[in-house]
């Protein structure tokens, strides 16, 4: 309960401030009088309780948790992702160098510095991942075809309704949000396929117009 009413006092709170935000100056009407100091804490929770005795915030709060949904469902498109008609396949090395000496809780050593560390020698990448934009038809298609080739597909989304693309995949879907994985991992072009090859990652580009007009996906 304690948090649903800080959600209140938030919500209302930013509302008052976007309406400061918008107010213009109309000039001075009228004589002018000393302004006696008010506590803005005060006047802030006057101006609050009087939008919720007038039904405003319930209408605020409602379109607040509205954008809230939709946003769960279709998260920020992620940037900079276009198809391409020149795929090619190239390979993500997640080799790295520690720059400093790794400590337990002791202050023991368990890795030192300028270590190599290659996390694929120790971590196997179970089955593959599909990453392509939920609202091309197109790709849909060519997730549905292709997965067949695989015993196990992770579906990552860089665009569209996550539920709705998890209905016509029959299966969970994930989003990369904010382009997170799919800078890390330097792809530019989707759909494409993430698998384990020895101690890296294939990256595997696909050009779905050309597939569409040969009418395979293969």
């Amino acid at each position: 309960m304690k948090k649903v009413k800080q959600l209140s006092f938030f919500l209302m709170f930013v509302f008052f401030v976007m309406n400061l935000a918008q107010a213009k100056n109309l000039g001075v009407w009228g004589p002018v009088f000393p302004i006696e100091e008010q506590d803005i804490r005060e006047f802030i929770y006057q101006r609050l309780n009087g939008m919720e005795q007038n039904g405003e915030m319930a209408k605020v709060k409602e379109k607040f948790i509205e954008n809230v949904k939709k946003h769960t469902l279709r998260p920020t498109s992620v940037a900079g992702l276009t198809t391409t008609d020149n795929p090619k396949t190239f390979y993500y090395d997640p080799t790295y160098i520690l720059n400093k000496n790794i400590e337990d809780h002791e202050g023991n050593i368990i890795a030192k510095k300028g270590t190599v560390i290659n996390p694929l020698d120790t971590i196997t990448l179970h089955g593959v991942l599909f990453f392509l934009d939920a609202d091309d038809k197109r790709q849909i298609k060519w997730a549905i075809k292709n997965a067949k080739k695989y015993d196990y597909v992770r579906y990552i989304l860089v665009k569209g309704n996550i539920k709705e693309a998890g209905k016509k995949l029959n299966d969970r879907v994930y989003f990369d949000q904010y382009g997170s994985i799919t800078r890390k991992l330097g792809i530019s072009h989707i759909p494409c396929i993430v698998k384990q090859e020895r101690k890296k990652l294939q990256i595997q580009e696909f050009a779905v117009s050309q597939e569409v007009n040969n009418g395979s996906t293969d």
